[in-house]
This record gives C-alpha cells, sequence and structure tokens, in this order.
C-alpha cells in the first residue's frame, strides 16, 4: 500500500530509504501541521511504498486523527486525515515538523525502555529552540567564526529521551591551530528555551522573587532544596518570549507586567545543557498586590511569592541564599540600571 505524505522532508525522515515521488491528492486540504483533512482543494506531495512504516504510524499517532484509503491518479493509497481545521502551512511550520519527524525516528532507532513515550508538545519545543537558535544567531566578532560546519559527528546515541533528551554524541570538532581533535565523547541535556523574568516596582523599589521545590538542588545533595529564583518558564508554545514571560508571570506570581527590559540572553552551562535562556527584568505595580501561593495545578506547581525591597534583595547575594545564575545576573543588572528605571517612574 503506498502512503501519501505533504512535506517531503518530513516523508523522507520517517523512511529515509522509501522511494518517494511527487503526487497530488484531490478533494483535500492541510491543517497548520502538514495533515489532511477533508476540503475542495488538492495537495501537493510525495507518495511512496514503505517496508517499514513503523516512523510514520508513531509520527502521525501523534495527532488526533485516522488513516483513511484514497485513490490517486488510479492507484490505492492511505492518507493520515486529521481531526483539526483547515489552515496555512508556512514554510516556518514545515521546517518544526522536520525536526519533530526527525525527532520521532531518532528515538525510534534507540528502543530503550526510557524512550517509548512520545509526547508531541516536547518534541515541539524542541524543535522550536532549534530554529530560534538558527533564526537568531548571535554575532560572531571575537570569536574565531567557526561553525557547525567545522564539527564532524562520529557517531550520536540517545539512551534517553521523555520530557527533555539525554545526547551521547561522539564528535570531532576543528582545533585553533586548524588540525582536527581527536574523537572525543560528550552528554549532552537537550532542552527547551525558557525565559526568566525579575518582576520590579520602580516606585516602590521592590523586587519579587518566587521560592519553589528545585529537583536538580535535591538530586545534588542540597538539604534545602526549595530555591529564591525569578518567574521563569519554557517556550512551550509557538509564541514570542516576550509573550512567554507575560504568561509565566501570572501563572507563577499573578502578576500583571507593564513593560520588559532585557538583561540579556545565553547558555548557562553550554558544556553540557543545550538549554538557552532569555533573561528580562519586568517593570510593574506592586502597590494593589499581596504575596500568595500560585502555580498550575496541571503542572504540580507550588510557588510563593515574596515581597522585598531591593537592598534586601541585593543582600541575598551577599549572604549566599541568592544562588542561581538568572536571579544574580538580574539583580546585578538591576543594580546597574536601578536609576534609570526610577528616574523614568519619577517623570512619568
Amino acid at each position: 500500500m503506498q502512503i501519501f505524505v505533504t512535506e517531503p522532508r518530513v516523508a523522507l525522515a520517517l523512511a529515509s530509504t522509501a522511494d518517494w515521488r511527487p503526487a497530488v491528492l484531490e478533494g483535500y486540504s492541510h491543517d497548520a501541521s502538514g495533515c489532511l483533512v477533508v476540503g475542495l482543494d488538492h495537495v501537493k506531495g510525495v507518495m511512496a511504498k514503505c517496508d517499514d512504516r513503523s516512523c510514520i504510524d508513531a509520527y502521525f499517532g501523534l495527532f488526533s486523527g485516522c488513516w483513511v484509503d484514497v485513490l490517486i491518479k488510479n492507484t490505492q493509497a492511505q492518507v493520515f486525515l486529521s481531526n483539526s481545521n483547515v489552515a496555512d502551512f508556512f514554510e516556518h511550520d514545515r521546517r518544526i515538523e522536520v525536526l519533530v519527524a526527525t525527532d520521532v525516528a531518532t528515538i525510534l532507532a534507540y528502543p530503550t525502555e526510557t524512550n517509548l513515550l512520545i509526547n508531541r508538545e516536547c518534541l515541539l519545543m524542541r524543535a522550536r529552540s532549534h530554529i530560534r537558535a538558527i533564526d537568531t544567531a548571535v554575532p560572531v566578532g571575537l570569536r574565531k567564526g567557526y561553525s557547525t560546519s567545522d564539527v564532524e559527528v562520529l557517531e550520536q546515541r540517545l539512551p534517553y529521551a521523555k520530557y527533555f533528551e539525554m545526547v551521547d554524541v561522539t564528535l570531532r570538532y576543528k582545533r585553533f591551530d586548524g588540525s582536527m581533535s581527536a574523537g572525543v565523547l560528550r552528554s549532552v541535556l537537550r532542552s527547551a528555551d525558557a525565559v526568566t523574568v525579575l518582576p520590579y516596582d520602580p516606585a516602590l523599589d521592590q523586587v519579587v522573587l518566587v521560592e519553589q521545590f528545585r529537583p536538580g538542588a535535591f538530586v545534588r545533595g542540597d538539604p534545602h532544596p526549595w530555591v529564591l529564583e525569578p518567574v521563569a518558564g519554557r517556550c512551550d508554545g509557538n509564541e514570542s518570549v516576550e509573550a512567554v514571560a507575560e504568561r509565566e508571570m501570572v501563572e507563577e506570581a499573578g502578576l500583571k507586567l507593564l513593560s520588559l527590559e532585557r538583561v540579556g540572553n545565553y547558555y548557562p552551562s553550554p558544556a553540557c545543557v543545550s538549554e538557552y535562556l532569555y533573561t528580562f527584568v519586568g517593570l510593574l505595580d506592586l502597590s494593589s498586590v499581596q504575596t500568595g501561593v500560585y502555580g498550575l495545578e496541571t503542572e504540580n506547581e507550588d510557588i510563593r511569592t515574596h515581597f522585598l525591597s531591593f537592598e534586601n534583595a541585593i543582600g541575598l547575594i551577599q549572604s549566599g541564599e541568592a544562588d542561581n545564575g538568572p536571579l544574580i545576573m538580574s539583580l546585578y543588572w538591576l543594580l546597574a540600571h536601578r536609576e534609570r528605571l526610577r528616574k523614568m517612574t519619577s517623570c512619568a
């Protein structure tokens, strides 16, 4: 039985050995993810006979819908029919779906006990982070200018894949003298990008911190694994980092942003973690707001807010109770820009 897929790059990622050929399906349209829906249009795609369709079934199993038989130029074929609505399938969406399909195929290539559960939302988060890294690459001025083309991957394995992925990659990279390094094995925790926001009221000169249990601190052996942090959250939707900041301020602290001040974008630990952070100071009005406990029950969040004077917040760095990177960086940034922000408020 032939299989029809709308995006050729997705088809190739899911079944690289199949003989995919161009085809046109009449009487259908597609949704924003490239799945087929009933319509009055025609859809261009590719079609092939697949001896092994395990990756194809796993990928489309992440959607709500079913397989149906169709006739394409007198040839019997199967297509996945989605329950969603007709929508544009832009190039940005196509690039994301190619990465999701590639991730599905990689996970199935390493069928361990921890790689059996595939969650589309996690795959989408990682794919969007990958696209964001390519499309918003930072300038190369002081650095040598080497790129991914100067890295040779000898082997890549996936021992763990759930909400995060653990990637084992053996590679060689170009050294500064122009030679290639010896092969090295590195393990990287692959996660999605995230946003942090330190809430600050310049009129009251007050900072808001959130306190919550953190498993990383617990696993390390910290006797007090409840950590003081800025508001933070994953870029888990198709939204801007600014929109993530606004959403997380409401979810984690019950606060409404007035404006954002960018602190910086950075890797907190690029040697072993792919996570990339977008850090802000969020300006707001605390005059009619109280502390409380917030968080989403669906995510098992239990988050307590603290309102502190700026001086007391800075004091947490000296005492050592502020002990995570985004909080320390945000407080020092605020120390440098505090007078400007307060002057802006008094002038307004």
